[in-house]
């Protein structure tokens, strides 16, 4: 009798608890905000389209990419605006953008029509056209409250055939500098040149441009940079180095001496000039291990007149075949005493079945009109799709020149250059960045397309 009653009591507690569970489940309250508002606006990857011309002299459009989300957007609550004030970059596509919205308080979010005033619900994967302002509506839980904002996105417009600058700083660091040579990899651009007999390089964020942060240490005079992907690598006496986190850091990952300065590097391979005790070039390495191991490349011609002094180099991926790369060094042969551009060339095919093929002379180093000619200073890189090349002789910069056949035939872009530019020699360089703007830097000034 005395285990049932105990039975008894163990039962009804349980069926007491269950019912305080069950009215506790039934009474919970729930809080809906009556207030809201959006809180966070930016964007994904952006598309951005520019024209060219093939060598046949025909219109022709490439495409470019970039991290939307790196350019800031105001929300103003007075107003209900949301705006960005540094216009996205020239050609970019604002008729299919992926947008990421954030809401107060978990407020419901409608995308209003742009042609009525019907609503659909706002997601962060559909494609929207912000070609002309767009009404982003938050509506509060409670349903009672709603606001309306006009979202317009800003993009830098040009005529056809310019370039729109955009100047950065007048950097009294970057000043100092004399043979200065600019690269770009990943989310940063870099500038390295020579201070009282030492190499110094310094780095920004290529939506910066103001700030320039010095990297770790400094090179012999003689050393050599290029970059590979987002690393960047350096040759100083015989010894190439590596840095993955923009020059804070270098890594020594092979030493040979025969190797004289890095000239190139493609998405797949480094570049190297070799040579003998006395300094004469005998050749070209590649690496396709980031530097660790070196093999002998094939030349086509008198290793004598590869480029060793002024070098500059674009890797540009081969129109038909993304696997491919053409890569191209210019400069002087110091060797020769020589005051004319050496152009080489090669195509870099990294596919599953690559087809080797050896380093080409472009034999157009005279004095013809469709040639680089003398070049006390010289800077060299990719932009729309082709070489471009300036010349400073300290007194007089060139117009920006373009090949588009593989560096046979240089001649005037068309493009305009900034308002002011002047330079003195070993002062001017430029490059362009992940996202195919263009970069200059002269004595200190920089800016960007």
């Amino acid at each position: 009798m005395r285990i049932r009653f105990t039975s008894l009591i163990v039962l009804l507690s349980a069926v007491c608890l269950l019912s305080s569970c069950l009215k506790d489940d039934d009474d919970t309250d729930y809080t809906y905000y009556g207030d809201t508002g959006l809180s966070a606006f930016s964007l994904g990857t952006m598309n951005r389209y520019l024209h060219t011309k093939t060598a046949a002299g025909k219109d022709s459009v490439y495409k470019l990419t970039y991290v939307g989300s790196a350019y800031k957007f105001t929300i103003d609550q007075l107003g209900h605006q949301i705006y960005n004030t540094d216009s996205l970059p020239y050609g970019t596509d604002v008729k299919h953008v992926i947008a990421s919205v954030t809401a107060v308080n978990n407020g419901i979010i409608y995308l209003k029509s742009a042609t009525s005033d019907s609503l659909a619900f706002y997601s962060n994967t559909d494609s929207i056209d912000f070609s002309t302002p767009r009404t982003l509506r938050v509506v509060s839980q409670d349903g009672k409250r709603y606001v309306d904002y006009t979202v317009k996105l800003n993009v830098r417009t040009v005529p056809a055939g310019t370039i729109s600058w955009q100047k950065k700083t007048d950097n009294a660091q970057l000043a100092q500098l004399d043979n200065v040579h600019a690269l770009s990899a990943g989310s940063y651009v870099y500038v390295f040149g020579l201070l009282n007999g030492q190499t110094v390089g310094y780095s920004s964020g290529i939506y910066d441009g103001e700030t320039w942060t010095p990297m770790s240490g400094s090179f012999s005079a003689r050393a050599s940079f290029v970059t590979k992907g987002k690393a960047l690598f350096a040759l100083d006496n015989g010894t190439v180095y590596s840095s993955s986190d923009n020059g804070q850091s270098w890594t020594a990952v092979a030493t040979n001496s025969a190797f004289k300065r890095l000239v190139a590097a493609s998405s797949a391979h480094l570049y190297a000039l070799t040579a003998n005790g006395y300094s004469s070039v005998t050749g070209i390495a590649e690496s396709a291990d980031d530097g660790r191991t070196w093999t002998t490349d094939d030349i086509d011609d008198n290793a004598m007149m590869l480029p060793d002094d002024e070098v500059s180099y674009t890797a540009i991926p081969v129109r038909t075949n993304d696997s491919i790369e053409q890569v191209m060094i210019v400069g002087r042969c110091s060797a020769a005493n020589d005051i004319y551009a050496r152009t080489w060339t090669k195509l870099d095919d990294y596919s599953s079945q690559p087809v080797a093929s050896p380093w080409t002379y472009v034999d157009n180093s005279g004095e013809s009109n469709y040639s680089l000619g003398e070049i006390p200073s010289l800077t060299v890189t990719a932009f729309g799709g082709y070489p471009v090349a300036l010349i400073s002789n300290g007194s007089y910069i060139s117009s920006l020149l373009q090949s588009r056949d593989s560096g046979l035939t240089w001649e005037a872009s068309g493009r305009t250059l900034p308002d002011g530019l002047t330079s003195a020699i070993g002062k001017l360089t430029m490059t362009t960045d992940s996202e195919g703007s263009l970069w200059i830097i002269s004595g200190g000034s920089v800016w960007k397309e």
